[in-house]
């Protein structure tokens, strides 16, 4: 899995622990490659961040962001799809990181979930605009971003661009982001289907993002209900451009969290893996994994 990808945990790993800058999460970065499922609270979590087969660097970076011991704030989760070249999307996605990361370690007890995800987007978007600022190099960076605060009973959301999160729910794979590209907006305003989305050369176009050139955002905001047997999972469109909600289903209900995002970003590169692809995944510990997928789908 991709150096660029970014998860914070509890210094509990056995590493060398770094000096320690500010209070609120104990903010270790590990950038190895995950081999289980970091257990939080009643869930578990998994995460994984591939360059993908074309790509020459990975431009997206993915966090899962804990709160240090005693503090009383559910994970956050975050994934950021990086554009403007090899430099300035690899910049604009650890901009994002670390303007999310800055902002949590600052939350205290009782979360005001939507005001938190709004301030992180704003100070993403504010460092972005700041470092092209100070570089020729980086003046056409930007970003997506897709989070989420995942709480008991319910699951708090930003996005902006078309980085997604569904909820997977029974037999159900529930989009609760909204994509802000192009062909979405005109499938909204009935002048595309989804059909002809799906196929449009403009696809990749998207028409927010958290953009040096652009003066302000507009970031979508929601809050779901989690229920006993949901799953969330967060991507970029590496993953869900290429791998079809009925596999991005299967591959969630019958493996481990872990397993399940090393799994689809597999089924990603099979599929060509045109693009950096990122995915987070989480449920809760005791709920059961089911067996739904051929062998001949999941192995390899």
């Amino acid at each position: 899995m991709s150096k660029h990808c970014s998860v914070y945990l509890p210094f509990d790993c056995g590493e060398e622990r770094p000096s320690a800058q500010g209070s609120g999460l104990l903010d270790y970065q590990r950038k190895k490659a995950m081999t289980s499922s970091i257990p939080f609270g009643d869930f578990l979590i998994g995460s994984a961040c591939d360059v993908g087969r074309k790509r020459k660097s990975n431009q997206d970076a993915i966090a899962v962001l804990l709160p240090e011991e005693g503090i009383a704030l559910p994970p956050l989760l975050v994934v950021a799809d990086g554009m403007g070249g090899h430099l300035g999307g690899e910049t604009a996605s650890q901009l994002v990181i670390e303007a999310f990361r800055e902002v949590y370690i600052q939350l205290q007890p009782p979360l005001d979930a939507a005001q938190a995800l709004r301030i992180c987007a704003e100070r993403s978007h504010q460092a972005i605009r700041e470092g092209a600022s100070k570089d020729p190099n980086l003046k056409g960076m930007g970003s997506t971003v897709a989070a989420a605060f995942l709480q008991n009973d319910r699951v708090d959301m930003i996005n902006v661009g078309d980085s997604r999160a569904y909820l997977l729910r029974g037999q159900q794979v529930i989009q609760i982001s909204t994509d802000q590209s192009w062909v979405m907006d005109q499938v909204r305003a009935g002048k595309l289907t989804l059909e002809q989305a799906r196929h449009h050369r403009k696809r990749n176009h998207i028409s927010m993002s958290l953009s040096a050139n652009r003066p302000s955002i507009t970031p979508i905001l929601k809050e779901e209900t989690f229920e006993p047997d949901d799953i969330l999972l967060l991507c970029s469109d590496g993953l869900w451009g290429v791998v079809p909600d009925s596999i991005l289903w299967a591959a969630a209900n019958e493996f481990e969290p872990q397993d399940a995002a090393e799994k689809l970003v597999t089924l990603a590169n099979q599929s060509g893996g045109p693009d950096n692809i990122s995915v987070i995944v989480a449920r809760r510990k005791d709920r059961q994994a089911m067996k739904t997928m051929e062998d001949d789908v999941t192995n390899g």
